[in-house]
């Protein structure tokens, strides 16, 4: 269930998000997202209208906007190995944070298609800033010259198949090296291989 100092908004958002993820939207309904929030239908349909809306809404309450707009750019030290770990990390943490939404992406995709639900958007914005950052970082002499699209495009990859792996971990690890530790490693050896 979920907090009671959270607003009604959030419950049922909260609530959708584990249902949907866990039993899908199809086998999702309206009076199963009522009873899990602990608010009557009435309230769902009051504030989302719509269980349509109600996964556009999970779609866009789950974005990479918030660290990136608030305060992550002030913490680049412009040296590589650490701005590296610090944005591993955010998009890792990001990951865990958000892992239902994630699952929804993957298991809904096909109704995120026929709603017009844009998921581009998030990691478009996200590839954007690494792109800057290296542009930067070249613009400084710390990268060498590369495809910074391309460089964005294997960090991600890199920082979100560990995210992936973990989900993977429900099966028993395939090793004894924490997540914590994979994404240091990872940060540290992609510096080193971009580093001018």
């Amino acid at each position: 269930m979920t907090k009671g100092n959270e607003s009604t908004e959030e419950k049922i958002l909260a609530a959708a998000t584990s249902l949907i993820a866990d039993q899908g939207f199809q086998g999702t309904t309206t009076k199963d997202i009522a009873r899990e929030a602990g608010v009557s239908e009435m309230s769902v349909f009051r504030h989302f209208g719509s269980k349509k809306a109600i996964l556009q809404a999970i779609m866009r309450r789950y974005s990479f906007e918030y660290p990136i707009e608030n305060g992550l750019r002030e913490q680049l030290t412009w040296e590589l190995e650490h701005d590296l770990l610090l944005l591993a990390q955010m998009q890792y943490t990001f990951n865990l944070q958000n892992e239902k939404a994630i699952l929804i992406r993957f298991k809904e995709s096909k109704k995120i298609l026929e709603y017009g639900i844009d998921v581009k958007e998030d990691p478009t914005r996200l590839k954007k800033f690494f792109v800057e950052y290296f542009d930067e970082m070249y613009q400084k002499g710390k990268v060498i010259r590369a495809d910074n699209e391309k460089l964005a495009i294997h960090f991600m990859s890199l920082n979100f198949g560990i995210f992936c792996n973990k989900l993977m971990d429900i099966y028993g690890p395939v090793t004894q090296i924490s997540k914590e530790e994979e994404v240091r490693f990872g940060a540290r050896c992609f510096a080193r291989a971009i580093q001018a």
